[in-house]
């Protein structure tokens, strides 16, 4: 998402530039003015993948749309596979489910775009049992980059959220649960599950940052759970490579660390670590066991920049959120939870090794082994 919002971002200014290249009347200048109001929006939403390609379509009328359709997939690499289904869609790229006809009619996910480059690169190189492996990749004559991965599922941590929300609240509406009650944690029979999938994470990230690489865009929707139950981390497609210096500015809003929120917004020279990555999965615990993300943003018909101002101000007062809501939650995992929300990274757990060990501090009492 970040690649694709910076790349609409040079296209329109881009257009910007041709546009000042000729006199322009003041209806053009006034036209401008609302267009960039509307790319504001665009980058701040956090509904972008809906939007982005419309969007596009009205800001920049003489780029080229990002689509793919069926035309695209007949020669080439795809002729050795049979597309079956679209399962998902970004803003620059989708993703297919297709049989590899080459391979004993094997199940594989075929994720195609323009701005995906540096996500074969990154998760090639990375091998862990909790990371989605990737089969191959390649980029065509019409520069359209394919990444090849096997087909695990489309059960994402969100949509286990999702179903736990729902069930909970059918249970207090048919008097089964005070209404008003949290949740009692520790007494529900989901609760170890969400841990050992917090710690099947926490190895993964651990990994990753050991090879120098930072995910960047943690959230509910890119933790796969596959067919055994376990926890697949995926989309790579904002992940910095610290030792190629490369280090990606988009991301997610809700999810963003303080520094990431000035560098990406604010454009501030903040550098990002694996604080950052903590702080994001501080951001999905809090979700996960509280019912609601911390630092909502204030929505995208707010300038970028004052909503930054806005969400920062949120995430500096993060203590008044334990002291107002308290769910049934046990003291060791708020512990976690708070360790990871502080506001200054040198407040943080200082690694994801800190982190895991103790997470398996709280998960040993279910069984859990390194």
């Amino acid at each position: 998402m970040g690649l694709a919002m910076e790349t609409a971002r040079t296209e329109f200014l881009e257009q910007r530039q041709r546009r000042l290249d000729f006199p322009t009347g003041q209806s053009d200048q006034a036209d401008f003015s609302q267009d960039h109001l509307r790319l504001q929006e665009l980058l701040i939403s956090g509904r972008i993948e809906e939007r982005v390609e419309q969007l596009l379509q009205d800001l920049l009328p003489d780029c080229a749309s990002a689509q793919i359709d069926g035309h695209s997939f007949i020669s080439g690499h795809f002729e050795q596979f049979e597309l079956l289904e679209q399962i998902g869609q970004g803003a620059f790229s989708r993703v297919f489910k297709a049989i590899d006809k080459n391979l004993g009619n094997r199940l594989v996910v075929l994720k195609t775009g323009r701005l995906i480059e540096q996500e074969p690169s990154i998760v090639g190189r990375l091998n862990h049992k909790h990371i989605i492996p990737v089969y191959s990749s390649w980029i065509d004559e019409l520069g359209m980059t394919t990444i090849c991965m096997p087909y695990l599922g489309r059960y994402t941590l969100h949509d286990k959220l999702t179903e736990l929300r729902h069930r909970l609240r059918s249970e207090r509406q048919c008097g089964m649960m005070n209404f008003d009650a949290t949740v009692p944690w520790k007494r529900q029979s989901d609760y170890p599950n969400l841990i050992r999938i917090l710690y099947e994470v926490c190895q993964a990230l651990e990994y990753e940052h050991g090879q120098d690489v930072l995910h960047l865009d943690i959230k509910p929707s890119n933790v796969l759970i596959g067919f055994c139950g376990h926890a697949l981390l995926l989309d790579f497609n904002l992940a910095g490579d610290i030792l190629l210096n490369k280090s990606p500015t988009g991301g997610t809003l809700s999810y963003m660390s303080p520094e990431h929120l000035r560098r990406c917004v604010l454009h501030q020279s903040n550098e990002l670590d694996v604080r950052s990555d903590i702080y994001s999965l501080g951001v999905l615990m809090f979700e996960m066991f509280y019912g609601f993300r911390p630092f909502e943003s204030a929505g995208p018909a707010m300038r970028a920049r004052f909503q930054a101002k806005v969400m920062l101000q949120r995430q500096k007062r993060f203590r008044t959120l334990f002291e107002t809501r308290s769910p049934g939650i046990p003291r060791a995992l708020k512990r976690i939870i708070h360790g990871c929300l502080q506001f200054e990274p040198e407040n943080r757990y200082a690694s994801l090794t800190d982190l895991k060990q103790d997470f398996f501090k709280l998960g040993r009492r279910f069984g859990f082994e390194e």
